[in-house]
C-alpha cells in the first residue's frame, strides 16, 4: 500500500547563500586587512548579533545591526540554524530600570544540566536544584508563581542569506517547550537543521492572567543545495567548539522594548506568569486556579523532548 504524504516536498532554495565577511574581496586588499588586523589585540570566541523577542505580544523580532544601538524589526526571519543548545540562568535579587543588561547570572549553565556558581566556581547539577523547581519563581508582583526561579532557555545561532553575520536568538521559558517540539518534528522528517531554511515568526498569546506575550513559531522554509548545506555543517562545527565563549547575561532574558521587569528575592524575571495551558504542557498535569497541583521537581532534561542536538 502506498504511503500518503502529509505535506508537499520542500523546494531546493538555490538562491540562498551563506557568506563570510570578506567573500569576493580583492586578494591584495584582503591581505592588507589581515595584516592590519594583526596589529590589534586578538579576540577569542565568536561574535554574534542578537535577535530579541518583543514584550506584550509583539509580532516583530528586534534584530541587531552592525550599527551600534540600531535595530531592524522583522516579522519573518528566514535562516539556517547553525547550532543550538540549552542554557539556564539564575539572577537573584531585585533590579530596576537602571540595571546593567550585561549583568551575568549568579549561576549559569550552558547545557541545562551542569551549572557554575559565578562567585565561587562551584559546579552544581541543574537536576534537583531548588531554583530549578516549578513553583520557585515569582510573578511581577512578587507573589509566588508556578514558574522557576532559574530561567530555562534555548539558544539558536542563525545565519541569513547574503549576510555574513551570525545571529543569536535566545528562546525564553514561555516558548521553549513549543520550540523544542517544533524542532523535533522538523528533524523527524530526516533532514538535519543545517540542511534546510527555517522560517521564524511570532504569534501573540495571552495567559490565564490576561498578560500578552509573544510565542516563537518555526516552520520549514526550503531545502539547502548540497554545497550550501556542507558550508552550514562546517560552520556548525566551528560554533560548537566556541559557543561557551558567548556569556549569558541579563540581556538574553529581558525582552525587547521592555528593559526593566520586576524581580523578587526568589530570583528570576517572570515576564508572563504561566497559564493553565502552559502548566499542562510542561508537566502533563491539568490544573485550575482553584485547585493548583503541588509543585514537582523539574526533570533532568528540564521537561524538554530529547533532541538529536542536545
Amino acid at each position: 500500500m502506498a504511503t500518503k504524504k502529509n505535506e508537499t516536498a520542500l523546494a531546493v532554495a538555490d538562491n540562498f547563500q551563506l557568506m563570510n565577511r570578506y567573500e569576493g574581496i580583492d586578494p591584495e586588499l584582503l591581505a592588507e586587512l589581515q595584516d592590519e588586523m594583526d596589529d590589534l589585540d586578538p579576540e577569542s570566541g565568536i561574535t554574534c548579533l542578537k535577535i530579541k523577542i518583543p514584550s506584550g505580544g509583539g509580532l516583530a523580532y528586534e534584530v541587531q545591526t552592525d550599527e551600534e544601538d540600531d535595530a531592524e524589526y522583522m516579522k519573518q526571519i528566514d535562516g539556517v540554524v547553525i547550532f543550538t543548545h540549552r542554557a539556564n540562568g539564575f539572577w537573584p535579587g531585585a533590579y530596576g530600570s537602571g540595571e546593567d543588561q550585561n549583568q551575568p547570572p549568579a549561576c549559569a549553565s550552558m547545557d541545562g544540566k551542569t551549572a557554575i556558581w559565578t562567585d565561587t566556581g562551584e559546579l552544581r547539577s541543574c537536576e534537583g536544584c531548588p531554583y530549578n523547581e516549578y513553583g520557585s519563581g515569582a510573578d511581577q508582583t512578587g507573589k509566588q508563581g508556578r514558574g522557576k526561579a532559574c530561567k530555562n532557555m534555548r539558544r539558536l545561532y542563525l545565519m541569513m542569506s547574503g549576510d555574513p553575520n551570525l545571529y543569536l536568538l535566545t528562546v525564553p521559558p514561555t516558548s521553549i517547550k513549543d520550540v523544542n517540539r517544533q524542532l523535533a518534528k522538523i528533524l523527524a522528517g530526516g533532514v538535519p537543521y543545517t540542511g534546510m531554511i527555517l522560517r521564524f515568526t511570532l504569534e501573540k498569546a495571552t495567559n490565564a492572567n490576561g498578560v500578552a506575550y509573544s510565542k516563537v513559531v518555526i516552520k520549514k522554509g526550503g531545502i539547502l543545495p548540497t554545497a550550501i548545506a556542507a558550508q552550514a555543517i562546517a560552520l556548525r562545527r566551528q560554533v560548537k567548539e566556541q559557543y561557551q565563549s558567548v556569556a549569558i547575561t541579563l540581556d538574553d532574558y529581558t525582552p525587547a522594548t521592555e528593559q526593566a521587569q520586576p524581580r523578587t528575592a526568589k530570583g528570576g524575571v517572570d515576564v508572563s506568569p504561566m497559564s493553565d495551558e502552559e502548566w499542562e504542557a510542561l508537566t502533563g498535569e491539568k490544573t485550575s486556579d482553584a485547585n493548583a497541583p503541588q509543585f514537582q521537581d523539574a526533570p533532568a532534561t528540564g521537561g524538554d523532548p530529547v533532541l538529536p542536538f542536545d
